[in-house]
């Protein structure tokens, strides 16, 4: 099996552990955060001119700081849990609510689904209800967050694979790459 064989997640997990702290250093390194690739698009300027963030980005850095033991890979999973259960959420509810269900019994339903979905904690019943009157609002935000988490944490990670690319190799042993 060769390396593009490899599913990218499985590939990811195999980088050293890189710390969701080393992000903030890595975007105040970037001579023009606005022109990376990955991160660029959280970037921008106003009218006027003058530099702007997306704002989910200083939450989401925020987030990243008050957790000291979370990795870029472990980020990126939140991430991509975040949105595959926003997906599903909405891909149920629409199933769901194509049969004709009555609103409490559709939030019924819901609630034995799985608890992944979020709809089956008691504490979480308000929250349904809420989600059920609007879906899109209530995710929108939350998909979002979710993918700025993601390309933060893809982008952490493919420093330290640039690091490892570039790295001199040892002398005498072949270049495994």
């Amino acid at each position: 099996m060769t390396t593009g064989d490899v599913p990218l997640l499985e590939r990811l997990a195999q980088l050293p552990a890189v710390p969701v702290s080393e992000v903030l250093g890595l975007l105040q390194a970037l001579a023009a955060p606005g022109q990376d690739p990955v991160v660029g698009p959280l970037f921008g300027t106003d009218d006027e001119g003058d530099a702007t963030v997306n704002p989910l980005l200083p939450a989401v850095l925020q987030q990243f700081q008050g957790r000291q033991d979370l990795t870029c890979y472990a980020a990126l999973l939140e991430g991509l849990t975040g949105i595959w259960n926003a997906a599903v959420r909405a891909a149920v509810v629409a199933r769901l609510r194509a049969t004709g269900l009555p609103q409490d019994d559709l939030l019924i339903r819901l609630q034995a689904l799985s608890p992944t979905l979020g709809f089956a904690s008691a504490e979480g019943r308000e929250w349904a209800r809420e989600w059920l009157a609007d879906p899109f609002t209530q995710d929108a935000l939350l998909v979002q967050q979710c993918i700025v988490r993601a390309l933060l944490a893809l982008r952490g990670m493919a420093e330290a694979r640039a690091e490892a690319l570039t790295r001199e190799p040892d002398r005498g042993s072949p270049n495994r790459e």
